[in-house]
């Protein structure tokens, strides 16, 4: 990745519409719509099939159901602030942060993703669902402790375990693999679909439990992009530098 300087922003943001430039990884997400994902992903240039971490209500949900009331670039964050309908009386916040994984030498770029989540009501349950489709070649489960891996097949689905889940997407036609790292605490289960084409689509299933009032609930999800010659390795790289890496502040 390219070295930065001082005043070295990950994000330019244009109204609700924010280009992300990191090195030579990017892409541009609008966060009024956070539903379609990071999109026009790039890496050295050439444009990588498929969106990244997109945010839903639910899984069939077509469209984000929230109006943007604030969002801000805060050094290499992200963040958006929405507010609660009467069919859905939650406050969500997510912050996108580009922040490089320390010890994770190798990665061709990273992004995590912040949800928090609260409500003024009693013993409500958020239903919210990140989602990335890429056209695969396979998808694999890693598990951290042991360094092996389990291909994952349409339709199966994972639940919570001792480790964090960690989900390795190898694009079929490029040497580029692309992993996602959730910690256990954080979700209620992963599915993965198959959709029209090549498309695998890994859904996240987020909050288990109910959401008290004034109870701020949160969820990150670690992504990164990686060569495909030594995936594997990275992967496991990137877990340990998840467990290292501090939440960010939040607002």
């Amino acid at each position: 990745m390219a070295e930065r300087t001082p005043n070295d922003t990950a994000w330019t943001l244009r109204g609700t519409v924010a280009e992300l430039r990191r090195g030579t990884f990017s892409g541009r997400i609008d966060v009024s719509r956070p539903d379609l994902g990071l999109r026009q992903v790039k890496l050295n240039g050439q444009e990588l099939p498929g969106h990244l971490v997109a945010v839903q209500r639910q899984a069939e949900d077509s469209e984000w159901p929230l109006r943007v009331v604030d969002c801000y670039v805060r050094g290499d964050d992200l963040v958006a602030s929405y507010k609660p309908t009467g069919d859905w009386p939650y406050s969500p916040q997510l912050y996108w942060s580009a922040d490089p994984l320390d010890g994770a030498d190798g990665v061709l770029g990273s992004l995590s993703l912040l949800m928090s989540v609260e409500t003024h009501l009693l013993d409500t349950w958020p239903r919210i669902t990140v989602s990335s489709q890429l056209a695969c070649q396979e998808l694999l489960q890693v598990n951290p402790e042991a360094g092996t891996t389990e291909t994952l097949q349409p339709d199966q689905m994972i639940r919570p375990f001792t480790t964090p889940c960690c989900v390795l997407h190898r694009w079929g036609a490029l040497p580029i693999s692309y992993v996602e790292i959730m910690p256990t605490s954080d979700f209620l289960e992963l599915t993965v679909r198959h959709d029209a084409g090549d498309a695998f689509r890994a859904e996240w299933q987020l909050f288990a439990d109910f959401l008290e009032k004034g109870v701020i609930r949160r969820a990150r999800l670690q992504t990164a992009l990686l060569s495909r010659a030594n995936d594997l390795q990275l992967a496991l790289a990137c877990c340990e530098a998840m467990d290292r890496r501090p939440l960010p502040l939040t607002t």
